[in-house]
């Protein structure tokens, strides 16, 4: 896939999110919105490795050491912290409107870094 698609899939994702609606007000939708925040970063990660590095993957396996791999530690390190949220939620049934929040927070510096 190309830069436009990965900006594409990724832009989607986010629409999707907005469209789930409020996981305050409708809590069975709490895994669905960390999913789409994993996957809008993921392709949000591709977009800037594609622009600051000429590299990309089209998997997020290994994901974390490559960018370590890259110096860029601080999307590293998001997409690990958003990794687990997503593991957790999606794999325990106890995804929250509070960890949707922090997926939320997790995609938004990836995507600010990424558009840098």
């Amino acid at each position: 896939m190309n830069e436009a698609g990965h900006r594409q899939r990724a832009l989607d994702n986010e629409q999707a999110v907005a469209d789930l609606g409020d996981p305050a007000t409708k809590s069975y939708i709490c895994a669905l919105a960390i999913e789409a925040y994993w996957g809008a970063a993921f392709h949000w990660i591709v977009v800037g490795c594609m622009r600051k590095h000429a590299w990309h993957m089209d998997s997020h396996l290994g994901l974390f050491r490559r960018l370590n791999g890259l110096g860029e530690l601080t999307i590293a390190t998001a997409w690990n912290d958003l990794e687990q949220i997503r593991n957790n939620g999606w794999y325990s049934y106890s995804a929250t409107p509070a960890q949707v929040a922090e997926a939320q927070v997790k995609w938004q510096d990836i995507r600010a870094r990424a558009l840098s």
